[in-house]
């Protein structure tokens, strides 16, 4: 599931989908939520268990973007919105090469609350002797009402970190692919 990210990708994995623009068809305002990357959960370096020495390291990976649309559906009052998440990884001195597959969540936050959250997994070809791997997720959909209310809502992509990676990331911020 190797992927080569193109320049357009790039771009609009830093606009993310916060600017939604509506059908000209169309008069109702759209209101489409924040779809970006948690900081705090964007970067993951995987040990081999119980160790956090350089030999051990597995990977370090990073979620370099999100891209996509929002549409509105006016007859129901919904909004479509569609993205893929960008992800790139090295292959660190434990790893043998092949497929790495690394859990990550969407979650739809209002503030501080987490409304719904669901788990994926994706999978990172290094093939043959890559030192790098890139990949881009299957498309999410998820549907929301089309209400003033949602300008609070962000959907938001990270790594499903444990406690010891959580703290490692914390503790090595500039580490990444």
């Amino acid at each position: 599931m190797k992927q080569i990210w193109s320049p357009c990708f790039a771009a609009l994995s830093l606009i993310g989908l916060a600017a939604c623009s509506s059908d000209p068809a169309t008069t109702a305002p759209m209101f489409c939520p924040q779809v970006a990357v948690l900081q705090q959960a964007q970067n993951v370096t995987a040990f081999l268990p119980g160790r956090t020495d350089v030999a051990a390291q597995i990977t370090t990976a990073q979620i370099t973007g999100v891209a996509g649309s929002c549409a509105l559906e006016p007859k129901k009052h919904l909004l479509h919105v569609k993205f893929q998440a960008g992800f790139a990884a090295t292959n660190g001195p434990a790893d043998h090469g092949g497929n790495l597959t690394l859990p990550y969540f969407v979650a739809i936050t209002d503030g501080d609350n987490i409304i719904s959250k669901d788990d994926y997994t994706i999978t990172l070809n290094f093939d043959g002797n890559e030192s790098t791997a890139q990949a881009t997720s299957k498309p999410v959909k998820i549907d929301l009402s089309n209400q003033h209310d949602n300008t609070h809502v962000q959907i938001l992509v990270g790594f499903e970190l444990t406690p010891d990676e959580l703290s490692y990331a914390a503790s090595h911020p500039a580490v990444g692919p």
